[in-house]
C-alpha cells in the first residue's frame, strides 16, 4: 500500500527539484517510514505527527498550559491594535501549515509553556525630572466617535468590553476597559477616562481619552466596535476613530528591572532595598519590585552589578551588563541567539527572520549561558533541526547530515549532480531554512528519510519486449588518426581510468565496466564498437575510423549521457539512441525487502543479466525457463 503524502521537510538530494526550489511531495513527508501492509505512515516518535508526517510536534504538548498553533494560525492572533494598526500579516509559506509551536496562556512562557512569567512594572529610578534622559509618561489614546444611538465596545489585545452606551459617562467607559483581563486592574485604579464633552458620542463626533495607569510602555490601539452603534443621521456614517496622544515611555520590565524573576514559580526575588508597588513607585501589592525601601545609593548585586556590568550611578543606579550577561544585577548569563522557528510574520510571507533567545525553541540555563533545546534541535542556539536518529547513530550512519543549502548542492538527477542552489538568492522569505533544516543524504544503497531502509536491484521488465532499445551513446574523435593523446569517461559522477587515445574498444569497454567492479547490484555492463552494429569486442583503435560506439546492456533506460575528459585529443559525446527499456526496481517482477535490500520475486521470475537472459543481478529481470514453458 501506498502512504499519505506531503510537503517534504528536509528534501533527499534526488528529490530537489531546482533553484530554490525544495520541499516537493514526498511520502510521510520524508519524516517517517510507510507500512506497506497499512498504508500508514510511522512517524519520527516524538517529533513529528499526522497522517502524511506534515505537522512539526508541539513540546510536551505545551504543558496543557498553552495552544498548539500553526504558523498559519499563528499568523491570525496578531493584535490589531498593533502597528500597523488592523491589518494582519499573510503567511502561505510551505511551513505554514507545517510548523507548530506553542501560544502560551496567560502568566506563562518558554517554547513548551513551561515557565512561570513574573509581574512586570516600571522602573522608579528612571524618567523623573532629575533624569537625563527625560520624563517618562503613560500611554494615552484619544478617540473620537460618531453616533447618537446604540452601544459601542472597545477592544484591547483581543479581549472586547461589554456594550458601552453612546452617551456613558467616563466612568462607566472605565468600568467597561477595567474588567478586560489584558487591563492590569487587580489591585489599583486601571485606566483614567476624560470626556472632552458632555457624552463620549455625537452625530457631529465628541472626543474622550483614556490613560492607561498599570500597563506600562507603548501599547497597542484600542480599537473601537461600532456593529450596535446607531446614526439617525443617514448621510453621518457611524464610526469610532483612535490616535495616539502620548506613547507610553515608561518601562514594562519584568520585577521592574530591580529584582529577579524565580520562573519556577512566576515570583520575582527583589533586590537589598527593593519591594513590590503600587505601579507609581510607592509600596504596593505588584510584586514588582518597583517600590524603593529606602534610600537607593547604589547599583544592585553583591558587588556593583555582581561585577559584569558598568553602574550607571546617580539618579537612576542602572546596571548596564556587559555582552554574555543579563539581570537588574548583571548576575545571569545569556544564551546564544537565532532565527526564531515560530514567531508572528514580521511582514507580508516573512517569517523566522527575527533573532532570539535559543531560537525559541529551547530554555536558557541562566546559570551556563547554555540552550536546553527542545527534542530534535541542536547547535548552541537551537537553531537547527536535527537528522533523524536511528540504532546506528544519526542517518543510522548510512549517509550524511546535510543542511538544506548542501542537499541542493548534492542534488542529482539520473545520477548526474547538478547546478542547484537553495537560499543562496538575497531576501527570498521561502528559503529561510537554507542553514536551519537538516536531512540525510543516503550513502548508496541506503535509502528513505533515516537512511534505514536499502534499494533492491533494478532492471529490465522482461515481459515488455516490444520497440525497447538500448541506450547508444556516440563518441567522435575530431583529430581523425591521432596517436598521442589521452582521455577518460565518466559516468554518473564516476571516471574510468585515462585510457590512450590509441586503446581498442575491448580496452574500454573494460574501463567502463570497471567503474563499479566492487559493487555487483551497481555494475555497467557496456559493448564498444567502431561501426554501428557490429557487436562488442572489437580489437580496432577506436579512434581509427573517427569514433566509437557505447551500448549500455546495464543500466537499463534512459541513461544519462557520459562525458568526457581530454589531454591532447579532441573529442565530442553525443546520445545516438536513447534507452527506451525499463529501468525499474526488482524490474516490476517482484517485491522489494528493505530491510535486506533484496528482491523477493513473482514466481517464475530470478536473477538476470539486465538483458533478458540469466545472470547474477538478483533483479527478477529472467524468465525462468520451467516457468516459461508452463505458460505459453
Amino acid at each position: 500500500m501506498e502512504c499519505p503524502r506531503g510537503h517534504a521537510w528536509a528534501d533527499m538530494p534526488e528529490n530537489i527539484a531546482g533553484v530554490d526550489t525544495a520541499h516537493q511531495m514526498a511520502e510521510c513527508s520524508n519524516r517517517g517510514l510507510c507500512n506497506r501492509d497499512t498504508g500508514e505512515c510511522s512517524c519520527e516518535y516524538g517529533r513529528f505527527e499526522g497522517a502524511a508526517c506534515e505537522r512539526k510536534t508541539c513540546p510536551s504538548s505545551c504543558n496543557f498550559h498553552g495552544t498548539c498553533l500553526s504558523m498559519e494560525q499563528l499568523a491570525r492572533t496578531k493584535d490589531l491594535g498593533e502597528e500597523p494598526v488592523g491589518e494582519l500579516y499573510e503567511y502561505s509559506q510551505w511551513d505554514a501549515k507545517m510548523m507548530y509551536g506553542c501560544l502560551c496562556n496567560d502568566g506563562w512562557t518558554g517554547p513548551d509553556c513551561s515557565q512561570r512569567e513574573c509581574p512586570v512594572g516600571d522602573d522608579p529610578m528612571t524618567g523623573s525630572y532629575i533624569d537625563p534622559s527625560g520624563v517618562q509618561n503613560n500611554e494615552k489614546q484619544s478617540l473620537t466617535c460618531v453616533g447618537d444611538g446604540g452601544v459601542f465596545t472597545l477592544t484591547f489585545r483581543g479581549e472586547t468590553t461589554i456594550g458601552i452606551d453612546y452617551d456613558a459617562d467616563g466612568d462607566d467607559i472605565a468600568e467597561a476597559l477595567s474588567a478586560l483581563s489584558t487591563i492590569s486592574n487587580e489591585y489599583y485604579e486601571a485606566v483614567e477616562v476624560t470626556l472632552d464633552d458632555a457624552t463620549p458620542c455625537s452625530l457631529s463626533g465628541n472626543t474622550f481619552k483614556v490613560s492607561f495607569l498599570q500597563n506600562f510602555g507603548n501599547l497597542p490601539m484600542l480599537i473601537g466596535g461600532i456593529s450596535l452603534l446607531t446614526s439617525s443621521d443617514s448621510l453621518v456614517a457611524k464610526s469610532i476613530t483612535v490616535s495616539e496622544v502620548d506613547a507610553g515611555t515608561r518601562e514594562s520590565d519584568e520585577c521592574s528591572n530591580r529584582g529577579l524573576c524565580d520562573r519556577a514559580v512566576g515570583a520575582c526575588e527583589c533586590s537589598e532595598g527593593w519591594a513590590t508597588s503600587d505601579g507609581d513607585g510607592g509600596q504596593g501589592r505588584r510584586g514588582d519590585c518597583g517600590y524603593a525601601c529606602d534610600t537607593v545609593t547604589s547599583c544592585p548585586g553583591e558587588i556593583s552589578c555582581s561585577g559584569h556590568g558598568v553602574c550607571a550611578g546617580y539618579p537612576t543606579y542602572e546596571c548596564e551588563c556587559e555582552l554574555g550577561y543579563t539581570g537588574s544585577d548583571c548576575s545571569l548569563r545569556t544564551c546564544p541567539f537565532g532565527n526564531s522557528w515560530f514567531e508572528l510574520p514580521t511582514a507580508d510571507e516573512s517569517s523566522h527572520t527575527t533573532e532570539t533567545e535559543c531560537s525559541s525553541t529551547g530554555i536558557c540555563n541562566r546559570a551556563t549561558g547554555e540552550c536546553t533545546c527542545a527534542d530534535g534541535f541542536e547547535g548552541s542556539d537551537c537553531g537547527s533541526m536535527s537528522c533523524p536518529e536511528g540504532m546506528f547513530g544519526t542517518c543510522n550512519g548510512h549517509g550524511r547530515c546535510l543542511e538544506m543549502w548542501e542537499l541542493a548542492e548534492a542534488a542529482t538527477i539520473n545520477g548526474v549532480l547538478q547546478t542547484f542552489t537553495y537560499g543562496m538568492t538575497p531576501n527570498l522569505a521561502s528559503t529561510w531554512d537554507y542553514e536551519m533544516l537538516r536531512g540525510c543524504a543516503c550513502d548508496y544503497p541506503y535509502m528513505g528519510y533515516d537512511c534505514s531502509e536499502q534499494q533492491c536491484p533494478f532492471g529490465d521488465d522482461p515481459k515488455t519486449l516490444h520497440k525497447q532499445y538500448n541506450e547508444i551513446q556516440h563518441v567522435t574523435c575530431s583529430d581523425g588518426n591521432s596517436s598521442t593523446g589521452t582521455f577518460s569517461l565518466i559516468f554518473r559522477e564516476s571516471s574510468t581510468a585515462d585510457l590512450d587515445i590509441t586503446a581498442t574498444g575491448i580496452e574500454v569497454e573494460a574501463a567502463i565496466e570497471a567503474i563499479y567492479s566492487e559493487e555487483v547490484d551497481k555494475h555497467i555492463d557496456v559493448s564498444v564498437y567502431t561501426d554501428l552494429g557490429t557487436g562488442e569486442g572489437s580489437t580496432d583503435s577506436v579512434c581509427v575510423d573517427g569514433g566509437f560506439y557505447v551500448e549500455f546492456m546495464y543500466p537499463n533506460g534512459d541513461v544519462p549521457l557520459m562525458s568526457l575528459e581530454v589531454d591532447g585529443v579532441a573529442l565530442t559525446i553525443q546520445e545516438q539512441r536513447k534507452g527506451s527499456t525499463e529501468d525499474a526496481e526488482c524490474s516490476l517482477r517482484g517485491l522489494c525487502n528493505r530491510e535486506t535490500g533484496e528482491c523477493e520475486c513473482f514466481s517464475g521470475f530470478g536473477a538476470s543479466d539486465g538483458q533478458g537472459g540469466e545472470g547474477s543481478i538478483a533483479n527478477c529481470g529472467y524468465i525462468l525457463p520451467f516457468w516459461q514453458s508452463a505458460h505459453r
